[in-house]
C-alpha cells in the first residue's frame, strides 16, 4: 500500500519547531498522542477538531480513524519537516502548516467595562442553560455559598463534591495573591475525577485562562501568575500525562482553541450572537471537560474585579454596578 502524505494545516505554539523523536503514547478515534522526551506530549488531530497548543491538525478525510492506522509504542520522528511513524501508512508534512496561537496575555478583559461585563453575563447564561434549564443560578449560588448540594447535579459529580469546599477558598486566595494558599487548593483539585482529563484539571485549565486574560499587565498579578505557573507545572505530576500537557500549557497562558476563542469573544464584546455560539462550542467539548473548563474560566475572570468572594455568585447581573462601587485596584 502506498504511503499517504497528509498536510499539516496548523501547529500549536508548543510543538517543537525543528526535528523531534518519540513514540505513540495513546490512540483514539479522532486523536493520537505522541510522547517526546523529556516529557512532552504532542497530539495529532483531524481537520474538524479545534487547535491545541501542543496539537497538529491534519487534512485527513472525514472517515479517517487514527485507531485503524496506529498503535501504541510505534516510533515516530520528524526530520526535515516530515513526520513519519514506523509501520504507519501515512506521513505528515509540517512545512506548510500555519502557527496557531492566541495570546491570552495580550487580552485586557475588564468586567468594569459595561460591554465586557455584559459579554460575561451572556456566557454565564449559556453555561446555566447547558447545565440545567432554568434555576441554575440559584443552584450554583446555593452550592458555592453554603456548600449544600443542589437537588439537581449542575457540575460533574466529583467537582461538585470537592469544589464546594475548595473553589471558594481558591478564589479568595487568588484575589489576595496568596500563592501558598492557592497551591494548597490546587493540590485538592489536580487529578480530581476520572477520564483522560479529570474534572478538577479541566476546571483549573479554564481558571488559568480566566486569570491570564484579566491580569492586564498588572506587575503584581503577572509576577503572581508566573510563580503560580511554575508551581502548577510541578503539581501537575499528580495527574495523568494527557491532562498534564493541558495544565502545563495553561500554566504559560496557552489553552485549547474553544476556550481561547471564548476569551477573545469576551474581550471584544461586540457580537453577542457570536459569543453565544462560541460559548456553546466550548461547552460541548468532551463529556464534562467543556463545561468544567468554561466554569473555571468564567470564575477566573471574576477574581480580580474587586468583588468580595461572597458576592461573586450572588447577583451577577449587577456586576457593573458592583465594580463601580469598589475601591481602586
Amino acid at each position: 500500500m502506498p504511503i499517504v502524505r497528509f498536510q499539516a494545516l496548523s501547529v500549536g505554539s508548543q510543538v517543537p519547531p525543528h526535528s523531534f523523536s518519540g513514540t505513540v503514547h495513546s490512540v483514539f478515534r479522532q486523536a493520537c498522542n505522541l510522547w517526546l522526551e523529556p516529557g512532552t506530549l504532542l497530539t495529532l488531530l483531524p481537520c474538524q477538531k479545534g487547535n491545541l497548543p501542543h496539537g497538529i491538525r491534519l487534512d485527513t478525510s472525514s472517515h479517517f480513524v487514527f485507531l485503524h492506522a496506529l498503535r501504541v509504542g510505534q516510533s515516530a520522528a520528524c526530520r526535515g519537516g516530515i513526520l513519519r511513524i514506523d509501520g504507519a501508512d501515512f506521513s505528515v508534512d509540517l512545512r506548510p502548516a500555519r502557527l496557531w496561537h492566541i495570546n491570552l496575555k495580550e487580552l485586557h478583559l475588564d468586567l468594569c467595562r459595561p460591554t465586557q461585563a455584559q459579554s460575561w453575563v451572556v456566557a454565564w447564561s449559556e453555561l446555566n442553560r447547558h447545565y440545567h434549564k432554568g434555576g441554575l443560578s440559584e443552584n450554583l449560588r446555593t452550592f458555592f455559598l453554603s456548600g449544600v448540594r443542589p437537588a439537581m447535579p449542575v457540575l460533574s459529580e466529583t467537582l461538585l463534591r470537592q469544589g464546594a469546599y475548595t473553589i471558594p477558598s481558591l478564589l479568595q486566595a487568588t484575589c489576595r495573591l496568596r500563592l501558598r494558599d492557592v497551591i494548597s487548593c490546587i493540590r485538592s483539585l489536580i487529578g480530581l475525577g476520572y477520564g483522560l482529563t479529570p474534572s478538577g484539571d479541566d476546571f483549573l485549565v479554564g481558571y488559568m485562562a480566566g486569570l491570564w486574560c484579566t491580569a492586564r499587565a498588572n506587575p503584581s498579578r503577572m509576577e503572581f501568575l508566573t510563580a503560580l505557573g511554575s508551581e502548577l507545572s510541578e503539581v501537575s505530576q499528580n495527574t495523568n500525562e494527557i491532562s498534564r500537557a493541558y495544565l502545563r500549557s495553561a500554566a504559560k497562558g496557552h489553552v485549547s482553541e474553544p476556550i481561547a476563542k471564548l476569551a477573545q469573544q469576551l474581550n471584544q464584546a461586540n457580537d453577542m450572537s457570536s459569543l453565544r455560539a462560541t460559548t456553546q462550542t466550548a461547552l460541548r467539548v468532551g463529556h464534562t471537560s467543556g463545561s468544567d473548563g468554561v466554569l473555571g474560566m468564567l470564575l477566573g475572570c471574576l477574581v480580580w474585579q474587586g468583588l468580595p468572594p461572597h458576592l461573586l455568585l450572588s447577583d451577577l447581573l449587577r456586576l457593573p454596578v458592583l465594580c463601580d462601587s469598589t475601591s481602586q485596584r
